[in-house]
């Protein structure tokens, strides 16, 4: 178990500075500690902690937080879902109590929408559990693992429990003015830096990937992640968040993920000058049949083609993160994450888009069908027919 020997004191007013009337304490304590609970033992320990023997004082409140790596056993139970502390909690490094849990919430809420207004098979509601348990344990993990690294820290200045003998001299050779000296704050300067895990953890909080749920999976391999969880590489294999870059049309810059969920849209189709006829069509056909709402966006390179209603790759990101061929779409949901992705122009791009839509949102499991009155569209098998 890791011994956390720090804390704070945080004045809370009414007069804020060193005058404030109340002050919240925090520090640590052994959690076998059988007067944790003890109000009246507390002003003795306190003074002796903060070196004012003659300190008067009343305690008027005592909150306790136990630090654990805790992950719910499952995400849903019929009608209810956990998310947020209910379904995992972890140390507070890297921040990722929050996160999670908004990412959880956005998770979860676009497929509860779809499956109340009639878009989707109730099945889709399955993939919450399938999509984010892994990354609730992922970063329980990763909280923790950036949390265990404090010892480390602690011990390169000086300051590990019960050896006074160690930290003092420690603490000399930090400010001895020699060679010595020199490498000792040199070897501290690495060893502090090893907590860029905690502070620099953009593939941790930002990188992650759905393997499987309401995505279809083009069969690419998944890139390989940085251990050391810093490093985000960018990219539209489906699973993977859209990519941020900047896209400009008339004299508007602004990011592709300003195109998800505009408006009312359900899905948005990325494509490119050559495809964006042929996807408008099949994305309009598609979305009367299945009743949903897809927004079409052509992104072209820097070079302006006069096509109407494109948008330019302002940086020339995009056409390097794009991952498909001339005339292939990226399919992206309503939290910014590729569902689907094909690299060219298929034989028929209507039926491979409806086909994808009816997988993800879990058509595929249920013996109705998706679309009341629909001819050749049906939900338990692929017998798609073109309107004439």
């Amino acid at each position: 178990m890791v011994h956390f020997d720090c804390g704070a004191m945080v004045p809370m007013g009414p007069t804020w500075g060193s005058k404030s009337e109340e002050w919240v304490l925090l520090f640590g304590f052994d959690v076998k500690d059988s007067k944790r609970y003890d109000t009246d033992a507390l002003p003795t320990r306190i003074r002796q902690l903060l070196k004012l023997p003659d300190l008067e004082m009343e305690v008027l409140h005592i909150s306790h937080w136990e630090l654990d790596r805790t992950l719910a056993s499952k995400y849903q139970e019929g009608r209810i879902f956990v998310a947020g502390d209910a379904a995992h909690r972890r140390p507070p490094t890297t921040g990722l109590g929050l996160n999670t849990a908004i990412e959880d919430a956005l998770n979860l809420s676009w497929k509860l929408s779809f499956v109340l207004k009639g878009k989707a098979s109730p099945a889709l509601l399955s993939t919450y559990e399938i999509e984010r348990r892994p990354i609730g344990l992922r970063n329980c993990d990763w909280g923790l693992f950036t949390f265990s690294n404090f010892p480390v820290l602690q011990s390169a200045v000086g300051m590990v429990p019960n050896d006074q003998a160690y930290n003092i001299h420690r603490f000399e050779r930090i400010f001895e003015d020699s060679f010595y000296g020199e490498m000792t704050r040199h070897q501290i300067q690495r060893i502090v830096s090893t907590q860029d895990i905690e502070f620099a953890a953009h593939n941790i909080e930002i990188g992650f990937v759905y393997e499987q749920g309401a995505v279809m999976p083009d069969g690419t391999p998944k890139p390989k992640a940085d251990p050391g969880g810093r490093i985000y590489e960018p990219c539209t294999r489906p699973g993977h968040r859209l990519p941020h870059t900047w896209i400009k049309r008339d004299d508007r810059v602004i990011s592709t993920h300003d195109l998800v969920g505009a408006g009312s849209n359900d899905f948005l189709l990325i494509t490119d000058e050559v495809g964006s006829n042929i996807w408008t069509d099949s994305a309009i056909r598609v979305g009367k049949l299945m009743k949903l709402q897809l927004l079409v966006a052509g992104i072209c390179g820097h070079v302006r083609v006069k096509q109407p209603g494109l948008y330019i790759d302002h940086d020339d990101e995009w056409m390097k993160l794009k991952g498909v061929e001339a005339g292939g779409a990226i399919l992206v949901r309503q939290d910014n994450f590729v569902a689907w992705k094909s690299a060219a122009i298929p034989a028929d791009p209507f039926t491979a888009l409806a086909s994808a839509l009816k997988h993800i949102l879990g058509w595929e499991e249920s013996n109705g069908s998706f679309m009341n009155g629909s001819k050749g569209l049906v939900s338990n098998g692929v017998a798609y027919t073109k309107e004439g």
